[in-house]
């Protein structure tokens, strides 16, 4: 590293230049500290009519002292209607044969195909049936009628939202989500009646379905949100569910969105749904949690949901606060930040092509990251600036890893120099992917780092072949030993372990489950596994080993890659808070350290023991 010397003193005065962008980003998540509680007026409904004892307002009323924020409402329709009694709706055939026997039945026009439907007493609903739907007024027998002709979308077309629904909920001073469907026949006024609506009670728009309203007509989409926007709605982006034409609506609004996620109180047990919602508000910059109620006894479920919003609140205190919650404040990204962040990673990539030991692949390396670079000015694709922080991401580790492997002794102070050094490795190249993958389309998850698959198996790959290129026709003719056994089963078993825990859907044990919990009451967020129990605790090993064996001691450095590996996995997960994995890596590389010292202290003792063993036994 001596001859570079110069280089990376000229990195680091790079990376310090460029600093300040990702301070505001860490300034902004941890102010943007105000999180929602919030579950449909639909379900609160329902509960109340399952129990004689309790209305609408008593079970507001407990969820609301429980800490609820927010209750979300879905426009009403004519089938809506209908189930509440306010209308009655009959189609041609069934007036038909309700009327066979009447008089009346001469009231009806073959010609006429649809539906008939009362008039409601209530001149809201009326009016709102009217300015809908234009019917035309039929008598039939001594009654008036409304007459739709037959849609296949009129009854379950959004009519509007009810007011006394809305009176109701505003009585308890609760937050009101609207939801809205992409429908069939949705227009101007819809659009103008949810603007109209907008007061300090509104918390935002939630799309229902798999689409934003007026997709897949991109210029409706863009002047829809621009509308609602102007007004001081945001909209809701739910987790794990991209809906279609949101990501539009997102760029075009600036990322005027609020980070959602949905859980159904069905599905796991409390104190799971409990550590659930936690997590995704701490770790996943989630600022509304959607819960729907249990489908159990009404008093069971009501008591569920208010021991659930009160712990969730009684968690998340003090560093979170309950409100409504706001869009993040723009992140500013200037365009020379970019360009000192990619000469570090030019100047980086150069460093680590040393590995070669070809002068030419160097500057070929550099070459082709500054190609990269300058595209990405030219033609401003998001694509390329992926790809070059996606190659800095595989540099990384391998270069920490086999930079510092060579030891002159196995002294602790020469292993925490080294351990050091291939940190510091390690945070430069994150520093530079987190720097140019900066901004609110990555902290609010609409774009993303990409290429984490390659991230976990090229450097593996990589170092593998490295280390054992000139041994590996060799091993084919090596007598076999139970030691080699054993250290085969010890690193099948971690490759086992690494291969099945990859990914966000991996399984996990009922031990682990508790462990995790443990953790993170005691440390606040929870350091990686294969971080502070296999990557850092090996690769502190095998320094050691090394010394004394340079076969063993590079065997022991493949699980030792994991850590690091992970490490630059973890931050290139950029909706999660910054200091949230400077925490949690953190706590990953002390812990692996400690971890670490204390397998060369076992092993120290444990060598001369099994020497001793065998000795006994070979006499």
């Amino acid at each position: 590293m001596r001859k570079n010397r110069w280089i990376w003193i000229i990195i680091i005065l790079l990376l310090i230049a460029s600093f300040p962008g990702l301070l505001q980003r860490s300034t902004t998540e941890r102010e943007n500290n105000t999180f929602e509680l919030a579950v449909p007026f639909q379900e609160i409904d329902q509960l109340s009519t399952a129990n004689d004892e309790w209305n609408v307002d008593d079970v507001l009323s407990s969820l609301k002292e429980a800490g609820l924020t927010t209750v979300s409402i879905t426009p009403f329709s004519l089938k809506w209607m209908e189930q509440e009694g306010i209308v009655s709706i009959y189609s041609d055939k069934a007036l038909q044969q309700v009327l066979r026997f009447n008089e009346a039945m001469t009231d009806i026009k073959s010609e006429d195909q649809g539906y008939y439907i009362t008039e409601p007493k209530n001149e809201y609903y009326e009016e709102i049936i009217e300015e809908t739907f234009h019917p035309k007024v039929r008598s039939i027998g001594d009654e008036s009628l409304f007459f739709i002709k037959e849609d296949s979308q009129a009854l379950s077309r959004s009519l509007g939202y009810n007011q006394e629904t809305i009176k109701q909920i505003q009585q308890h001073e609760l937050n009101i989500i609207y939801r809205m469907e992409n429908q069939e026949g949705l227009t101007e006024g819809s659009i103008s009646q949810l603007v109209d609506l907008h007061d300090e009670t509104a918390s935002g728009v939630l799309f229902t379905g798999n689409e934003v309203v007026g997709y897949p007509n991109i210029n409706l989409v863009k002047a829809w949100s621009d509308q609602l926007t102007e007004v001081g709605y945001p909209f809701y982006f739910i987790e794990f569910n991209m809906q279609r034409g949101m990501q539009t609506l997102a760029r075009d609004t600036d990322y005027n969105t609020v980070r959602m996620h949905s859980i159904h109180l069905n599905n796991k047990t409390l104190p799971e749904n409990i550590d659930q919602a936690v997590r995704a508000v701490k770790e996943r910059n989630i600022r509304s949690l959607f819960f729907h109620l249990q489908t159990v006894e009404p008093k069971e479920t009501l008591d569920n949901a208010v021991q659930f919003i009160t712990a969730v609140n009684t968690k998340l205190d003090p560093q979170f606060q309950s409100g409504t919650p706001t869009p993040f404040q723009k992140i500013d990204t200037p365009w020379w930040t970019i360009a000192l962040l990619l000469a570090a990673g030019i100047l980086f990539t150069y460093i680590v092509a040393e590995l070669m030991k070809w002068k030419k692949i160097q500057w070929w390396a550099a070459i082709f990251m500054t190609l990269i670079a300058i595209g990405y000015f030219i033609t401003q694709k998001l694509l390329l600036l992926q790809a070059f922080a996606l190659l800095i991401a595989i540099a990384t580790p391998i270069y920490a890893i086999l930079s510092t492997r060579k030891m002159r002794d196995a002294k602790m102070l020469t292993i925490s120099l080294h351990y050091g050094k291939a940190l510091g490795i390690s945070i430069i190249g994150i520093l530079i992917i987190v720097g140019l993958l900066n901004g609110n389309a990555f902290i609010t998850g609409f774009e993303a780092f990409r290429g984490v698959k390659l991230v976990y198996l090229v450097p593996l790959v990589f170092t593998v072949g490295y280390l054992f290129w000139k041994e590996g026709f060799q091993l084919l003719q090596v007598n076999v030993k139970y030691w080699h056994m054993l250290l085969i089963v010890l690193l099948g078993a971690i490759g086992f372990y690494y291969i099945t825990r990859t990914g966000n859907h991996s399984t996990v044990s009922e031990i682990e489950l508790m462990a995790r919990s443990f953790l993170e009451e005691l440390l606040y967020v929870r350091p990686r596994t294969k971080e502070f129990l296999i990557g850092f605790p090996f690769y502190i090993l095998a320094l050691y080993v090394i010394r004394h064996n340079a076969f063993i001691g590079k065997l022991l450095l493949i699980p030792g890659i994991i850590g690091f590996l992970s490490i630059v996995n973890t931050f290139t997960h950029l909706h999660i808070p910054l200091h949230i994995s400077l925490l949690r890596t953190g706590y990953s590389i002390l812990i692996g350290y400690f971890i670490g010292v204390l397998l060369i202290f076992l092993l120290k003792i444990g060598t001369p023991l099994i020497h001793r063993l065998l000795e006994k036994r070979s006499v």
